[in-house]
């Protein structure tokens, strides 16, 4: 383009533009620029004259084209000549290698590949072994990728039993391992003759594990050989079993012995002579074997499958001192304390009160008591101190005590012998029936119920044998702990024991680390909502058959904490000093819900799973029973819908714990994905033999709904009972009362709202039986904000009383009650105690009257809580309230009063709920800063 102002060329004509190059000049190669005009000299000086002003233009003059601009530069077209030199500063490149190197790596992996795959044969182990799998692995995804692969047909990995031994009319049961899913199995013997049995599927819906119940009816030396099922056709495997079966031992007729029940410690020989305390006569504390009474320990052998015996018979028998023996004649009715009722009015030794009389027990504290009777080998008196509880045995004698002189006694004439005294029995819980009350029918809901047995409808179901769900001291076989989630079916408490409390404060007594897991949907810590400790002090045969360490099981009156973390692992440990009694199990998934243990205090323990989305996979989910045997998996409850399930929820997670009900070995729980179950467990074992466990599970299930969405019919608590009725309430607020003898609802009540706190039952002594419970603030009442605490007549359904409380919206539902509450006790048997989260000061405590609903007592918590609270007693009734709160902090509470006594921070958060034995309280954190499970003193 040229300049604005220069002079302007003649335009050219479009005939000159496209004529021909012989008429025309050739183009420039460059645009032409003016010449400068020549300037005067000098250019700059102080005599130079000024430049002429230049004249503005009076419009801009519009821009001129020219030929340069049709036309741009242009190469010359003569070319120049190129020789060797010009190139000789050009830089010399090597030719390129790693393509080659690329290529040689390849063929030498593909020569490796090869080698392994045909080379090492299949059945190598060690590093060659994962070097041919490897490439066997590579191999096939290869042909299935061309379509190439055959599919080999499922192998059978494993095939066995419990024992190689096994006696005719017992139920035994094999186990089929397969590596890829099977329809069937079956055992032939050695002439090829089935042996008929119960097959059922272990891991459905993988069909991959399989166990088949058989009872061998005729004595035989055999090897059984297993058959599966692929395709509607039967494989017969070269997987077998040496099997002898022998008829039982007939038992002698001469002298029947008594069944032997499983003693919390065994009774041993003193080896030197028993120390008593003064004014003591030792013939009142000896058991009956050491006063001359045949022992029937050594040749009785116990039957697993008949009804247990009373609890008295787990204790030892006594025989009245000459003080008791001289006033039996004015008072022939006194005895010693029953059952359960433990060495409350004994003291440990060097204290001021003496063993010579035994102090009446208060009616609310039978069963409660502390490591007393339940523990022959633990009297004072009996054997050395090794032979005293744990908590007995470290603590010296008075030295006063033992310095003083005997005091010579006056000669006394001998008293006629007596009777042992036998001592008393626990009095069952009585019987009652339910009968709905007006407007509570399960018809006014528009209840569907359906009883299932796996995926066959059973048609107005009646169950053989009743279930019998006691509670309190009733519910175990012996009292030894907390053996599930608030205690017992009842669901009140959490606590087992008295502590005295005298200083009415708490201390850290250890702590030991947990783990985290990472899930799709971020990490977890700790011990998560409900997550509360199950504490149990094993029977010494049931100890020395566990796989227990050796350190630990040579400690007396072992105390067994168990419980299962978020870091999906079951922890075992001490509760005198946390550290692992045995390594944990690693289900692999968060485990929220409590751990319940055999009623009977057999090796068996069940809990729920709460996740399966993990980063990149999805696993099962549901309910798993383990023996503790060796640890292993017993038996597991698929949550989610099979082809032998149907379900209307699709939440297969089990924050609930479920109920060991004992008289007919039956197991109860409810789930989140709305079902029902009731589990037959047939449950073998031999406390006498304890080296083998096995189940053979029956399950019957019901599927109910009412006026609802499908997905509201999630469970998240854990079902209360008694006798034959279960209770429970869902994420619509639906509670009601199932007869299991039935399966089908007796009442149905609508709390207004989801219900997550277990509810709570309570005997009165007018024969009613009252079901405590209350809401979280969630989708049907988040606009009110209001959650309900409620007292429900359980025999009818019928409200009694309803208490609402302010309390905000959370989409985690976590406002309202999250917490159980406690029943009270003794001094405090007026009371029932809520702890609510999320209300107008972040959280409350709040107790009120049993029979009113008054509010008794109101104490704030500004961090809100979801854990239980629990309720120690001191050995006279006096109660203290134990909470603990979102931010760590345990408060110590006068259960009368509601005062404060005393606060421990933690320094994480607390979502699971405390345990306790006598003094001594368990609860575990989940913060990401600290979870860890706490082993606390109460002082």
């Amino acid at each position: 383009m040229t300049q604005p102002y220069q002079p302007q060329q003649p335009r050219r004509r479009r005939a000159d533009r496209h004529a021909g190059r012989d008429t025309q000049p050739a183009a420039p190669l460059r645009a032409g620029y003016q010449r400068d005009e020549e300037a005067p000299l000098p250019l700059d000086g102080y005599d130079a004259a000024p430049p002429p002003p230049q004249p503005q233009p009076t419009r801009q003059a519009p821009r001129v084209y020219a030929e340069s601009d049709y036309h741009p530069p242009r190469r010359d077209p003569t070319q120049f000549s190129q020789t060797y030199d010009d190139y000789a500063d050009e830089d010399y490149l090597p030719p390129r290698r790693w393509p080659w190197i690329l290529l040689t790596l390849v063929l030498l992996a593909g020569f490796v590949l090869a080698g392994s795959y045909f080379l090492i044969p299949n059945t190598a182990t060690g590093i060659p072994g994962q070097m041919r799998q490897f490439s066997a692995g590579l191999v096939d995804s290869g042909l299935d990728l061309l379509g190439l692969k055959k599919d080999e047909p499922p192998r059978l990995i494993k095939f066995d039993t419990s024992e190689d031994q096994v006696q005719t009319g017992v139920k035994t049961v094999f186990t089929f391992t397969a590596d890829k899913p099977i329809q069937g199995i079956r055992i032939l013997d050695e002439v090829g003759t089935e042996i008929k049995g119960v097959a059922e599927v272990v891991d459905a819906p993988n069909n991959t594990i399989w166990t088949l119940t058989a009872i061998l009816d005729k004595p035989a030396v055999t090897t059984l050989s297993a058959g599966i099922l692929v395709d509607k056709t039967w494989f017969q495997t070269d997987k077998t079993i040496q099997l002898t079966i022998a008829e039982p031992t007939a038992e002698p007729t001469q002298e029947p012995e008594p069944t032997i029940v499983p003693t919390a410690e065994p009774t041993e020989e003193p080896d030197s002579e028993p120390v008593t305390t003064p004014g003591t006569d030792p013939a009142a504390i000896l058991p009956q074997q050491e006063q001359g009474q045949p022992q029937a320990q050594e040749s009785a052998q116990p039957t697993p499958t008949q009804t247990p015996a009373s609890l008295a018979a787990l204790l030892p028998v006594f025989t009245p001192s000459q003080e008791q023996q001289q006033g039996a004649a004015d008072d022939p009715q006194q005895t010693l304390p029953g059952a359960g009722e433990d060495l409350v009015g004994m003291e440990e030794p060097g204290t001021d009160s003496a063993l010579d009389t035994v102090q009446e027990v208060p009616a609310w504290l039978q069963g409660a008591a502390s490591d007393g009777l339940d523990d022959p080998a633990q009297l004072p008196g009996e054997g050395q101190a090794g032979d005293l509880p744990d908590d007995l045995a470290d603590t010296p004698q008075d030295a006063d005590a033992l310095d003083e002189p005997p005091v010579e006694e006056p000669p006394v004439e001998e008293p006629p012998v007596q009777e042992p005294v036998q001592p008393a029995a626990p009095t069952p819980m009585p019987p009652v029936t339910l009968s709905a009350a007006e407007g509570q029918a399960p018809g006014k809901f528009n209840f569907t119920e359906t009883v299932f047995s796996g995926a066959r409808r059973q048609a107005d179901y009646q169950r053989a044998e009743a279930l019998d769900m006691q509670g309190g001291e009733l519910y175990t076989y012996y009292p030894g702990g907390v053996f599930t989630f608030r205690g017992d079916g009842l669901r009140q408490n959490a606590a087992f024991g008295t502590a005295d409390m005298a200083l009415s404060q708490m201390s850290v007594h250890w702590q030991t680390d947990l783990g985290s897991l990472r899930t799709a949907s971020g990490t977890v810590y700790g011990m998560g909502w409900t997550g509360q400790p199950a504490i149990i002090k094993w029977s010494v045969e049931v100890r020395n058959g566990m796989n227990i360490k050796d350190d630990k099981k040579d400690v007396k009156a072992l105390k067994e904490v168990i419980f299962a973390a978020q870091d999906g692992k079951v922890y075992f440990l001490d509760l005198a000093d946390g550290q692992p009694t045995r390594d944990p199990i690693e289900v692999g998934y968060p485990l929220r819900g409590s751990v319940t243990v055999d009623a009977f205090g057999r090796p068996l323990i069940a809990f729920g799973q709460a996740v399966s989305q993990m980063p990149g996979k999805t696993g099962d989910i549901g309910y798993y029973f383990y023996n503790l045997i060796d640890q292993s998996r017993a038996h597991f409850i698929n949550g989610r819908r099979t082809k032998n399930q149907q379900q209307y929820g699709t939440n297969g997670a089990f924050d609930g714990t479920g109920l060991f009900e004992r008289n007919t070995d039956t197991f109860v729980l409810a789930g989140e994905n709305g079902l029902f179950y009731t589990v037959k467990m047939n449950t073998v074992f031999d406390f006498k033999n304890p080296t083998s466990l096995s189940i053979s599970p029956e399950t019957i299930y019901l599927r109910a709904k009412a006026r609802q969405n499908d997905n509201t019919v999630s469970v998240e608590g854990s079902p209360a009972m008694y006798g034959p009725y279960a209770f429970y309430a869902d994420k619509q607020g639906i509670l009601r009362a199932v007869d299991t003898t039935s399966m089908r609802a007796v009442w149905a009540f609508d709390t207004g709202d989801n219900t997550d706190a277990s509810p709570a039952l309570d005997l009165g002594e007018d024969g009613t039986l009252a079901l405590y419970t209350g809401t979280t603030v969630h989708a049907r009442t988040r606009r009110g904000g209001e959650a309900v605490l409620r007292r429900v007549d359980a025999l009818s359904g019928a409200e009694v009383w309803a208490v609402k409380v302010k309390a905000k919206y959370d989409q985690a539902e976590r406002g309202g009650l999250k917490a159980s509450p406690v029943v009270g006790q003794g001094q405090i048997d007026h009371l029932v105690i809520f702890t609510l989260n999320l209300t107008e000061e972040g959280g409350a405590i709040i107790a009120l009257n049993k029979q009113t609903g008054q509010e008794a007592w109101r104490l704030p918590l500004s961090a809100g809580a979801i854990s239980s609270p629990v309720a120690v007693y001191t050995p006279d009734g006096q109660a203290r309230i134990v909470q603990a709160d979102l931010q760590g902090r345990l408060y110590l509470i006068e259960g009368a009063t509601g005062q404060v006594l005393h606060t421990l921070d933690l320094g994480g958060a607390v979502e699971g709920s405390p345990a306790v034995y006598n003094d001594i309280l368990v609860v575990g954190t989940a913060s990401r800063d600290n979870h860890k499970m706490y082993g606390i003193r109460l002082e």
